[in-house]
């Protein structure tokens, strides 16, 4: 047995590179240094020039699990490559306020800021910034789904452990100036990541020249050692915020040690404000197909839910019943167009809003659509496949609701729930393939709770996708913007 654990030991740390390299496609990158487990002293001692009040007590802390953690803040180049694949907006983008950018080296709010422009000139190698903690989390979660591998934002600990990289002195080198982007050299705005010296592990950018999110709430460090620590409550400062590392472009020198803490609301986006990710060691296993068992005959309808969903079930790529479909298609056109001139009538007469057009629906599912009973104006969504996913369109009372979505990708379920925000096109959900089985659901805000269900086709597929959705599991694979 001994013999068996060595074997394992030894095994795992050959599988455990000293760096690793993420390939986000279209010839983006990022690269990842591994941290090994190890004790430090987390804080500052009492006589550390520049030193705050919740730096203290030190107290030892032990990391237990290696990691990786990205060389470099999070670029420009890297989040606008996550934005292009899944159509993300930071919060920045969907409110009515917009960022805070940098007018005269201060920050202010315009609805002109956000990432795509803080305010100063920036390059595909700058870090980017007005992200919120939010935002950097979606991002890790589309980043997960990437790489198979867990990626995150850092602990708190994590942080301060690989920023020192061994050392027990306020800066990792010196003279703080070869390290560290501040108020006083960086010229109010960002500078390209890894201009400034590395720490001994190979890090850079530490300090500055953005703040770093961590996943921390902010609160005193608690009295005694700690193990892998991790602060999960909200509630232990005067309004819950998040942990914040590193000094920024726009503060004071003094900022710009490995113990400086600071916190902001997690929904805060500033112009110097960023982010940088660890992920784990090890690849998630790829998950088996489901095995649906037989549809029982005859095929009972499915139960409605409580809660007000949409769905569709797109006609499969392949597979037998060529025949029936056409026939289908015929009909279904006809149907669309005696429906569509019966509604406009009676619309017309009764002043009552029509259904939708179902311009962003295939045939088969604009029939299906219409073949429903006509539903409130609050929950009349409507899906456009695409080859990596689906967009969502909606009404404008239903902006802000939450949707649930399931759908299945190649075999397995994907599950999410996201605040319905629509761009021009729709709310796109990313799933890295097109999905063969949409449904979707309000869990609150706007649209109600009245039920409205629009479904068609069935396949192995879709008896998973409906079994699975009226049960009360959630999906374990992780899913993706």
């Amino acid at each position: 047995m001994k013999r068996l654990l060595c074997l394992l030991a030894l095994a795992s740390a050959q599988a455990q590179t000293p760096s690793l390299q993420i390939d986000l496609g279209n010839g983006v990158k990022m690269d990842l240094i591994l941290v090994q487990p190890g004790g430090f002293e987390q804080g500052s001692l009492a006589t550390e020039e520049g030193r705050e009040s919740d730096e203290g007590p030190q107290r030892r802390v032990t990391i237990t699990r290696p990691f990786y953690m990205a060389k470099f803040p999070v670029t420009r180049a890297q989040f606008a490559r996550f934005v292009e694949v899944t159509r993300f907006r930071t919060e920045a983008e969907v409110g009515q306020s917009g960022g805070f950018g940098v007018v005269d080296g201060k920050l202010v709010q315009q609805k002109q800021f956000t990432w795509k422009n803080p305010g100063f000139p920036q390059t595909d190698e700058h870090p980017v910034v007005i992200v919120s903690a939010l935002d950097a989390a979606a991002f890790c979660k589309w980043l997960t789904a990437k790489s198979g591998r867990l990626c995150e934002l850092p602990t708190e600990a994590q942080w301060e452990f690989a920023c020192r990289a061994g050392t027990t002195t306020a800066h990792y080198a010196e003279p703080v100036d070869d390290i560290a982007w501040h108020r006083g050299n960086a010229l109010n705005q960002t500078h390209p990541v890894g201009e400034k010296k590395a720490n001994a592990w190979g890090f850079h950018d530490f300090h500055g020249p953005v703040w770093q999110w961590c996943r921390d709430w902010y609160a005193p460090y608690p009295a005694g050692n700690a193990t892998d620590p991790l602060q999960t409550n909200p509630n232990l400062s005067d309004k819950p915020r998040q942990v914040l590392r590193g000094g920024s472009f726009l503060s004071d020198v003094s900022h710009s040690r490995s113990a400086e803490r600071y916190r902001n609301d997690a929904r805060s986006r500033n112009a110097d404000n960023g982010f940088r990710i660890i992920c784990s060691t090890t690849q998630r296993a790829t998950p088996p197909s489901p095995r649906p068992g037989p549809v029982p005959q005859p095929a009972a309808p499915p139960a409605m839910p409580s809660t007000s969903h949409v769905e569709f079930h797109p006609r499969p790529s392949s597979g037998g019943g060529g025949a029936g479909w056409v026939a289908l298609g015929l009909w279904g056109a006809v149907l669309i167009v005696v429906v569509r001139a019966l509604m406009k009538f009676f619309g017309g007469l009764g002043g009552r809003p029509s259904q939708p057009s179902g311009r962003d629906l295939t045939g088969p599912q604009a029939a299906a659509m219409l073949s429903s009973k006509p539903a409130p104006l609050t929950h009349r969504f409507a899906f456009n496949l695409t080859d990596d996913g689906f967009y969502i369109t909606g009404p404008e009372e239903a902006v802000g609701s939450m949707l649930r979505y399931e759908c299945v990708v190649s075999g397995r379920m994907i599950a999410d729930e996201v605040a319905f925000t629509p761009g021009p096109k729709g709310q796109f959900i990313f799933t890295g393939k097109r999905p063969s089985s949409v449904r979707v659901q309000t869990t609150g805000g706007a649209a109600g709770t009245d039920s409205t269900v629009i479904s068609h086709g069935s396949n192995d597929d879709d008896d998973f996708h409906r079994r699975s959705f009226n049960s009360s599991s959630t999906s374990r694979y992780p899913s993706a913007y």
